[in-house]
């Protein structure tokens, strides 16, 4: 099996979220002490990452059998759901797979010294679960190159929507006397969703999910505008400082002359 080329930016996947201006800034200038201008262009309009992106990127790589084992989980309950297995075993492993690998994103946050907030736990579920259960999003997961976050396409995209009542117990039929009559009642499940109904909650909620990836997406320029801005003043400020620096030495140098030139203007005037 051929080698893939490692390409110099994949140094920066391992950068936390909070250092990664600096270390791609620094990445970038090495790049093009080098001469390898187009990389040091390339480098230097990589975006940084949201904790989201970057945890998941992480766990991808270090954890990689993981992943696998919740792909086969999603694929296992999107069979079961559609009568080839057991619904309920197939969604206790793909919780638990799932829950798995929340729990190490938010472990790879608190190394990296990022408070996990439940705000955030849920934006790390809802991607993750819209990462691997999209067939074209599985190979970015993981490869750990996950772009953007990305919004629960809810319950729906594994197949089918699932009831609540699939979830529970089955209530076996009993059988009770009724009143004024030897004829038994049967207590009936109640009926599953139609298939037309199953399709139009999954248009709804692939709308749902549109919507919120649009939405994130539309959080995600914000923040690098944001981002951008921020570079742009410390740019200014520090060309700023620099340009202050020089004027203070300039001033040091021109009050030392001054000095100079008085003390050799007084000692003329001393000599007879």
């Amino acid at each position: 099996m051929a080698r893939l080329r490692r390409s110099p930016t994949d140094g920066l996947r391992d950068v936390p979220p909070r250092e990664f201006v600096g270390a791609r800034t620094a990445l970038a200038a090495q790049l093009a002490r080098e001469g390898k201008t187009a990389e040091a262009r390339q480098v230097a309009r990589l975006r940084r990452p949201s904790p989201v992106v970057w945890a998941l990127n992480r766990v991808a790589i270090v954890r990689p059998r993981d992943i696998q084992a919740l792909v086969g989980a999603v694929d296992r309950l999107r069979r079961a759901q559609l009568g080839g297995g057991d619904l309920r075993s197939a969604t206790a492993d793909y919780r638990a797979e799932l829950d798995a690998l929340v729990r190490a994103a938010g472990g790879a946050l608190k190394e990296a010294a990022t408070t996990v907030s439940a705000a955030l736990d849920r934006r790390i579920r809802s991607t993750l679960v819209a990462a691997v259960t999209d067939r074209r999003l599985r190979d970015d997961l993981g490869a750990g190159r996950l772009a953007e976050e990305l919004a629960d396409p809810g319950f729906a995209v594994l197949g089918a929507p699932v009831s609540a009542e699939v979830l529970r117990p089955r209530t076996r039929r009993t059988r009770a006397p009724r009143a004024g009559s030897e004829e038994p009642s049967v207590v009936r499940q109640p009926p599953s969703p139609k298939p037309a109904e199953a399709r139009r909650l999954a248009r709804q909620q692939a709308r749902a999910a549109r919507e919120g990836a649009r939405h994130a997406r539309a959080l995600e320029r914000k923040a690098q505008q944001a981002e951008r801005s921020a570079v742009r003043t410390e740019r200014r400020v520090e060309a700023m400082r620099q340009a202050l620096q020089a004027l203070e030495q300039r001033s040091a140098s021109l009050r030392a002359a001054a000095d100079l030139a008085r003390r050799a203007h007084a000692e003329r005037g001393k000599i007879p």
